[in-house]
């Protein structure tokens, strides 16, 4: 790819990919700009309340993302005080979930000499999907692909957060401090939203590595010790249900962009 593969299209963060003529919106992009304008609204005030820190919860993304690439590739890893929290049990916990398998994707290709064409000039590996009739697809990294002990191949997405996740809402008369309650209804959110993103990258992947995913995965470290990682786990049936979802935030997109092939 001769151009910058990373660009920015009416706002949106979009990518050249390997093979499309047009550059595709970014997930994250999707999810955002589909967000209804209520929840635009609420986190744009947050942020206003909050200066500084949906940056500094990016930034530690950022770094956890790369923290457990260079763990699998064999790097040392030595966290800031600060981080040193969410890095903890993380390395035994991506150890225990490989197992005697294999990792194919970290970050970008690994060990996949033929996977190489999805590298961008910024070094990093993304993954595409793209219907050239409707003109409708989106690119994105996704941070795991690997081969378990029984040979499944599972795509999983590292988050770190202040709170934990959460599957479902806390019960109203659940017997935990308010704080908390509040940080797992959050985690609820944060859930379906990483669900949908799993989704998406999980079509892309199958579509340009001719792989088929059999699970996908949530891992979350956070700096509380009783939720210090997280694995959430989705099989056939959840990852289904979850392309279907992602299809219908797709279809708005576009609908919305007025975008057509």
């Amino acid at each position: 790819m001769s151009n910058s593969t990373r660009l920015t299209v009416n706002g949106l963060r979009h990518y050249r990919c390997e093979g499309v003529d047009v550059p595709l919106p970014s997930v994250t992009s999707i999810l955002s700009a589909t967000q209804s304008a209520e929840t635009q609204r609420k986190l744009a005030h947050w942020n206003a309340l909050n200066p500084g820190v949906a940056d500094a919860a990016a930034a530690r993304g950022s770094w956890i993302h790369e923290a457990v690439e260079n763990h699998i590739r064999g790097i040392t890893v030595n966290p800031r005080e600060d981080l040193k929290p969410y890095w903890v049990d993380v390395p035994e916990k991506v150890d225990e979930l490989i197992g005697s398998g294999r990792v194919l994707w970290s970050e970008k290709p690994y060990n996949q000499p033929s996977w190489s064409r999805y590298v961008g000039d910024d070094g990093v590996g993304r993954i595409h999907y793209y219907d050239a009739p409707s003109g409708h697809g989106w690119a994105g990294c996704c941070d795991i692909i690997y081969k378990d002990s029984n040979g499944e191949i599972i795509l999983g997405d590292f988050k770190t957060s202040v709170g934990p996740y959460s599957a479902k809402f806390p019960s109203s008369k659940a017997d935990i401090p308010e704080n908390l309650k509040k940080a797992l209804i959050s985690g609820v959110f944060k859930f379906k939203k990483t669900k949908l993103q799993l989704a998406a990258y999980t079509i892309a992947a199958e579509k340009c590595l001719g792989i088929k995913i059999s699970k996908t995965q949530i891992i979350v470290s956070t700096p509380i010790p009783d939720y210090s990682v997280q694995v959430f786990s989705f099989g056939e049936k959840d990852i289904e249900k979850d392309k279907e979802n992602w299809w219908q935030i797709v279809r708005k997109y576009y609908d919305t962009h007025n975008v057509t092939g």
